[in-house]
């Protein structure tokens, strides 16, 4: 875990309209890049392909399996520039049911140059392609998930790719007023032909004055645009928040995003055909164009506090979201809270959980309901070998629309244990 920088070279809190990652101006970055390979023994519950069983429902599988993870991450920094990586890859095996073998692939780069001495340049990637996952556990985020649509929430063991761009120019004019333009554009495809693929774009900026060593305040502005495949319409969604953030006392950091959003959604419907109607041209049902205008809030909020060997945040989030292939535009909440801790001498231990939900605005659903939760440990056997465990486990639920509708539950678990090759001073992340 990276050190605290010194109160002296402290730059002021990050606004939330501009999503995270290396700052050329932040001496934080102190981890150099760090390779990393391990090997885990695994044992899932729940695992689920997007098939039904003879009897109608969907059956699941509980297996044993083995799992090799390499990778790296950290950062580079010039006088001008930083870089920061993040590369994880991942083969699994399982035995008997070697269906669901596969690999996992996440890679998070970040490019920030300072141009001018007033004028910063930052260039941001998520990509990714995976099939099991259990919310967001990595400690070295370089781009904030939510903020770059990184898919999450999937309802199968199936195959989905994700790509996010991301480029911003960021305007100091003075040291206390700067501004921010950026845009965006994503992507995220199903191998199975059962959901819907997402491709969106997004227009932003913002205006932040710090008003304090430690205070900053700031309105921002976001275009998004949603089309899916497989599907007619698509989503224009415009938001505007107050932003505020503030450093509390040494340690804590308070950051807060606070709006509505305007959502207008064009999509189509099956609807009943009057019997005279359905006399004449031969069908009983057909296709009418459907607009929708709605108004939701538009909020997130996170709270972190920073010890010299650990680490704690709080994260909420209510607004708008493309949806996780099934659910489409929806109004989406969030919460989640992760801890580190490194204070002993050679181990490290970890937990985070949340909790997610989507209600659609393009489709008749019943309510998403999600939780996810996790706690791992890691003691280093020699300087640069550790032994690892981890637990995760996750249940959703798609609540009944009518009475005697449908109300389907998943619960899965994932138990791992190994070793990690990671040569480097500081301790093995958690992931």
């Amino acid at each position: 875990m990276a050190a605290e920088p010194a109160e002296s070279e402290y730059t002021g809190p990050a606004v939330l309209s501009r999503g995270t990652g290396p700052s050329v101006t932040s001496r934080s970055e102190t981890i150099k890049f760090r390779p990393f390979l391990s090997l885990n023994g695994i044992y899932d519950t729940g695992l689920a392909a997007v098939s039904v069983g003879p009897n109608g429902e969907i059956s699941t599988v509980d297996s044993f399996g083995g799992e090799a993870e390499a990778g790296v991450y950290g950062y580079k920094s010039w006088k001008r520039t930083v870089v920061g990586l993040d590369y994880r890859g991942k083969y699994r095996h399982y035995s008997p049911h070697s269906y669901y073998d596969g690999t996992d692939q996440t890679l998070d780069l970040s490019v920030s140059h300072q141009a001018t001495r007033h004028t910063t340049f930052m260039l941001r990637e998520a990509a990714g392609t995976f099939t099991r996952g259990f919310g967001f556990s990595n400690a070295y985020w370089l781009v904030d998930p939510l903020f770059a649509n990184v898919p999450r929430d999937q309802l199968f063991d199936a195959r989905v790719n994700y790509l996010s761009s991301m480029a911003d120019l960021t305007y100091q004019k003075s040291a206390r007023l700067s501004f921010n333009l950026g845009g965006d554009q994503f992507l995220v495809r199903f191998r199975s032909n059962a959901f819907y693929g997402l491709t969106g774009g997004r227009a932003r900026g913002d205006v932040a004055y710090r008003y304090s060593r430690h205070g900053t305040v700031g309105v921002s502005y976001n275009f998004n645009h949603y089309s899916f495949t497989k599907s007619f319409g698509a989503s224009d969604v415009h938001s505007v928040g107050i932003l505020h953030s503030v450093r509390i006392g040494r340690f804590w950091e308070w950051r807060l995003k606070a709006g509505g959003a305007r959502v207008e959604t064009l999509g189509a419907a099956r609807v009943e055909l009057d019997p005279a109607i359905a006399a004449i041209i031969g069908q009983s049902v057909g296709i009418q164009a459907v607009h929708r205008l709605n108004y939701v809030p538009d909020v997130e909020a996170r709270l972190t506090r920073s010890f010299r060997r650990a680490s704690l945040e709080f994260s909420y989030a209510r607004g708008i979201s493309p949806g996780n292939g099934l659910y489409l535009t929806s109004v989406s909440e969030t919460v989640d809270v992760a801890y580190r801790y490194t204070g002993l001498r050679k181990w490290n231990f970890g937990f985070d959980g949340g909790y997610s939900s989507y209600r659609s605005l393009a489709l008749t659903l019943g309510k998403y309901r999600g939780y996810h939760g996790g706690a791992g440990a890691t003691y280093q056997l020699m300087r640069a070998l550790h032994l690892n465990i981890r637990v995760d486990g996750r249940q959703y639920n798609i609540g009944r629309l009518v009475a005697g509708g449908s109300n389907y539950d998943r619960v899965m678990y994932r138990v791992s244990a190994g070793i990690a090759f990671a040569p480097g001073d500081i301790p093995l992340a958690l992931w």
